[in-house]
């Protein structure tokens, strides 16, 4: 369930303190003695805005899911039907900055998945009318044989997939950040995704075809 917006001083500190130790040390590795010494508050306090060590969990993972927008022309250009090369970077650009760019988010939908019960509800009731929107797009392009004959779940989760499989490979062997920006970065990404379902084949085939 959403929480009511305006926090005060304390409880806002409390929270990007969550963020951070949730992130980094997951659920069971984080104490609510650790978020207090972070959050420079006694842990009476704590309780006083949170009842619940889940319910620290559960504004630091909200604090950060209701940052994520999608604007008005991706909405409406996936609505309308638009063409795959307009629509899979501009899919691709809203990933990069509402994902990629925040770490912190990635890393606390991952927790809320595997290690907090029905933390995962929350996750959909705010990313769910997103992945619905896309889902559908990506339905209706195979409906259209624009793409390969794959479940639109696939095609949906894959777009995600791509980014935060080599950004996260790239990490992990090297040590480094991905130093990418977004101008060089949303390119790769569309054309490698488009590749991958079947968009430039089929639409090769069909020029033959003609």
């Amino acid at each position: 369930m959403k929480r009511k917006t305006g926090k005060t001083v304390t409880e806002a500190r409390i929270v990007e303190a969550a963020v951070q130790l949730f992130a980094r040390n997951g659920y069971k590795g984080t104490s609510t003695r650790d978020i207090a010494r972070l959050a420079r508050v006694n842990e009476v306090t704590l309780f006083r805005y949170f009842p619940h060590k889940a319910d620290m969990f559960c504004a630091a993972a909200e604090s950060r899911l209701s940052r994520v927008r999608m604007g008005r022309d991706l909405h409406s250009k996936l609505a309308g039907d638009e063409s795959l090369e307009v629509t899979v970077p501009m899919l691709t650009e809203f990933l990069l900055e509402n994902f990629f760019a925040t770490p912190d988010l990635v890393r606390l939908i991952f927790v809320a998945g595997f290690e907090v019960a029905g933390a995962d509800r929350m996750v959909r009731e705010y990313l769910g009318p997103y992945f619905d929107i896309i889902h559908g797009y990506f339905e209706r392009c195979v409906a259209k044989g624009l793409i390969r004959d794959i479940e639109p779940a696939v095609a949906t989760l894959s777009l995600a997939g791509v980014v935060s499989a080599h950004q996260n490979l790239y990490r992990l062997f090297t040590d480094r950040e991905l130093d990418w920006n977004l101008e060089q970065s949303i390119p790769a990404y569309s054309d490698f995704l488009l590749g991958a379902l079947g968009y430039q084949r089929l639409s090769q085939a069909r020029a033959a075809e003609s």
